[in-house]
């Protein structure tokens, strides 16, 4: 975990990971924060070069990144977790923002992938597999 924590607190200096209740808050909103801006600024650049189909899939992401996953939240909220448990968040966090930074070079053509691509992560977020 210890790397992949590094990994996150070098992009969010005040990342507290997921060991109590508030701090699970706190990070899962920087994360989306991080990623949604990435993704915002891709939008930004690309401003009239993606499709309607790009364009509904950036809105859906978007609101990930806006709001709470409740599923996520609620799932692991007031749970006790153990270091492999938390480890599995930090490593997913991180491969969240290892994918936000790739938007930095993402192109009209593979913006749509991208996103389909960070969609699966989000999901993957909501039952990690835990860290040994």
């Amino acid at each position: 975990m210890t790397d992949d924590l590094a990994y996150v607190r070098s992009h969010i200096p005040d990342y507290r990971a997921y060991g109590d209740e508030p701090a699970r808050h706190d990070s899962d909103q920087r994360v989306r924060a991080y990623v949604g801006e990435k993704v915002s600024q891709a939008q930004t650049r690309l401003a009239g070069d993606l499709d309607e189909n790009t364009q509904k899939a950036l809105d859906e992401v978007l609101m990930r990144c806006m709001f709470t996953d409740q599923v996520f939240i609620r799932k692991f909220e007031h749970a006790r977790l153990e270091a492999p448990m938390v480890a599995a968040f930090v490593r997913s966090d991180r491969r969240l923002l290892e994918h936000g930074d790739a938007f930095e070079t993402a192109t009209a053509q593979t913006f749509h992938e991208m996103l389909v691509e960070l969609d699966k992560l989000f999901e993957y977020r909501r039952s990690p597999e835990p860290v040994a």
